[in-house]
């Protein structure tokens, strides 16, 4: 007997299986189904093909973003850029979500919004306010995906992939070689680097850029 369905209760599934395989091409509709032991079908009563399904949880991703307390431009901005660094961590796959859907629902319309007019009341014009947000969520998208991309190739290291643990060796041995300081210096480091801190420092010298950039032009 089929259990009883709903938009939640696929969407949760969805997720958790995500969280399993942190794969998002892996997830289709008749794999979903398995997990839920129903057939394919009885999924498209509720939601018509897969990117319907990813925009469902891309809506129920971006509703989990806290609110943004008030403060100077600068501190609304970085705490924004905090907690969809947060939250896209906080969901298995939440950057690749965000590329492979549109913003059509609600709370990220918003939210775009609200991040363009906090910038046009910091005096940036409204283009300067949209490009800044855009690139903005560019440095995040770049950093989280950078960051799962070099989790999975660690995986396949521990997990006995000799080929690419030949190129570690090949790296390490050239950079040794070569005295390539910076470079020894940042594999040395590498293990001990707070991520999250890496990224929010990044977002803090982007925003004291465009300080300086509008106080110059004023």
């Amino acid at each position: 007997m089929e259990q009883k369905l709903s938009k939640e209760s696929i969407i949760h599934a969805a997720f958790a299986y995500l969280k399993e395989t942190s794969d998002l091409s892996q997830l289709t509709m008749r794999k979903l189904a398995k997990v839920l032991s129903v057939q394919a079908p009885a999924l498209y009563w509720y939601f018509t093909n897969k990117q319907e399904l990813l925009q469902a949880m891309a809506e129920t991703m971006e509703n989990d973003l806290p609110d943004v307390p008030a403060g100077s431009w600068q501190e609304q901005l970085q705490t924004f850029m905090a907690n969809y660094y947060d939250l896209y961590l906080q969901y298995p796959c939440g950057a690749e979500l965000e590329i492979h859907t549109i913003p059509s629902y609600p709370s990220r319309l918003l939210h775009l919004e609200q991040m363009i007019t906090i910038l046009i009341e910091a005096g940036f014009t409204p283009a300067q306010s949209r490009q800044n947000v855009q690139a903005l969520h560019h440095l995040l998208l770049g950093h989280l995906l950078d960051r799962q991309k070099e989790e999975q190739l660690r995986a396949k290291i521990v997990t006995g992939d000799e080929k690419l643990r030949a190129h570690v060796s090949a790296m390490r041995s050239y950079v040794v070689e070569n005295h390539l300081k910076g470079m020894a210096e940042g594999i040395q480091q590498r293990k001990q680097i707070d991520e999250r801190q890496v990224f929010l420092e990044s977002i803090a010298i982007y925003l004291a850029g465009l300080h300086k950039r509008n106080t110059s032009l004023k």
